[in-house]
């Protein structure tokens, strides 16, 4: 049996939507670039299959296909845009998010962002806002990005909570700001590592239900980084029983996410 989902990748040209990617998948799924020119100038869709290992004797394995779609810049969108590129996302399967990301410098087009959280929220896709490249421009700058999405989600759904430098949104949306790779300013002495991509990704596991949290558990299977850092919050929140997790551990020592995503879909079957 096979289930197809959709994640959607949203954003102004050059700011980083490509390495966000990567660094939620832990791989290299799409291609980055460091120039001023953006490489996505055109829709692209990135593929991930992965296979679900059944979870008793009764149950058949199945198989998920994830497609990655990056989208170009969107500040050159209309509202017919907007409907146009999602018609074509939502007709290919059932979506599991929308991740829309801005940089600090860059500000968010409130206007077309409105139009694009606006259909999402009406078709139930999940939002997450995300402040990318979070250190490029400052704390100002970087303030005024994720003033300007609080500002936007507060009018679907007042502020739930605020954890691990992440807003939720009840369970529509959320907003935050990472950095997905090493951000150096050699003039300036500063350095910064990878930052918020493990608590980003816990987030939206802990956001979505079902089938699609199923589907966006392999979509992050190979991050070995968010799996080895996260598993002990994984274990809790799904109630999944420790001794046997402890005992994988010991004798495997890697591929954690083998053992625990099963146990994860378990978990969703039996609520």
């Amino acid at each position: 049996m096979a289930k197809h989902f959709n994640i959607a990748i949203c954003g102004s040209a050059r700011v980083g939507k490509s390495t966000l990617v990567n660094a939620l998948c832990g791989k290299e799924v799409a291609q980055t670039s460091g120039s001023l020119c953006s490489i996505t100038d055109e829709m692209t869709k990135y593929v991930l299959n992965r296979t679900c290992q059944s979870v008793n004797e009764a149950t058949n394995s199945t198989e998920y296909s994830i497609t990655i779609w990056d989208t170009p810049g969107i500040e050159s969108w209309t509202k017919d845009n907007v409907q146009k590129h999602f018609t074509k996302i939502m007709l290919e399967s059932t979506p599991l998010c929308m991740i829309y990301c801005a940089s600090p410098g860059s500000f968010a087009r409130l206007d077309q962002l409105q139009w694009l959280v606006d259909t999402c929220i009406q078709s139930n896709i999940f939002c997450a806002l995300v402040c990318t490249n979070k250190y490029s421009g400052g704390s100002q700058q970087r303030n005024h990005v994720l003033n300007d999405f609080h500002s936007l989600l507060s009018r679907y759904h007042t502020m739930t909570r605020d954890e691990s430098n992440i807003k939720y949104y009840g369970n529509i949306a959320l907003c935050t700001s990472v950095n997905s790779i090493i951000y150096e300013d050699i003039d300036l002495g500063v350095r910064k590592g990878v930052e918020g991509i493990n608590e980003l990704i816990f987030a939206i596991t802990t956001s979505l239900k079902d089938e699609k949290l199923a589907a966006w558990c392999y979509t992050i299977a190979e991050n070995e980084s968010f799996w080895s850092t996260m598993s002990e919050k994984m274990i809790e929140i799904f109630n999944i029983c420790r001794p046997p997790v402890e005992e994988f551990l010991r004798k495997e020592g890697k591929d954690i996410a083998i053992f625990l995503i099963p146990l994860i879909i378990k978990a969703i079957i039996k609520k």
